[in-house]
């Protein structure tokens, strides 16, 4: 699946001093890669993004995008800002932005995320949380409707001031 390919990250490039450096643009793409085959146990913590397409058992906790490939495994939870889910997760997703679970993707687990997507044919057994992760920060059009003013009764005032008259018994009926 397309969403789980990446692109190998650009090599460091020797500067005219002999040095050796890393362009920005490869320091804006640094991935770390648990590639098939590996088994992890413990906590991951960090500021790039996590390609896991071997296994891992244990808390998950990334500043970045979290990537679990066809064949990557994830036992425990896990926190970043988007979670992709290819692979199997069993534990709790929690993300800032969204969780997207592929077709071939299978999660047991609560999922907490502004925004989420499950493919069809995917395996999902949980539930679903979907508020903003910022309360500050939350988009005006997914607010509940509030409670419109109630309208004043027949002989009270209106909020301009004005006499509300009472209703004919027609103009009851055309309501």
């Amino acid at each position: 699946m397309s969403i789980f390919r990446r692109e190998n990250a650009p090599m460091p490039s020797a500067s005219p001093g002999g040095s050796s450096e890393v362009s920005t643009h490869a320091q804006k793409r640094r991935l770390t890669h648990i590639a098939p085959g590996t088994r992890v146990r413990g906590e991951i913590s960090g500021p790039t993004e996590l390609l896991i397409e071997g296994e891992i058992e244990g808390e998950v906790r990334v500043d970045s995008a979290v990537m679990i490939g066809t064949d990557g495994v994830v036992t425990g939870p896990i926190s970043a800002p988007t979670v992709r889910v290819g692979g199997r997760v069993v534990g709790n997703v929690h993300a800032t932005d969204r969780v997207e679970v592929a077709p071939s993707g299978s999660l047991e687990g609560d999922i907490s995320a502004p925004r989420v997507v499950i493919a069809e044919g995917a395996f999902f057994k949980g539930r679903v949380e979907m508020k903003p992760d910022n309360p500050n920060n939350k988009d005006k059009s997914r607010e509940p409707n509030r409670p419109r003013a109630e309208k004043p009764q027949p002989g009270e005032r209106g909020s301009q001031g004005e006499r509300v008259q009472p209703r004919t018994a027609s103009e009851q009926g055309n309501l």
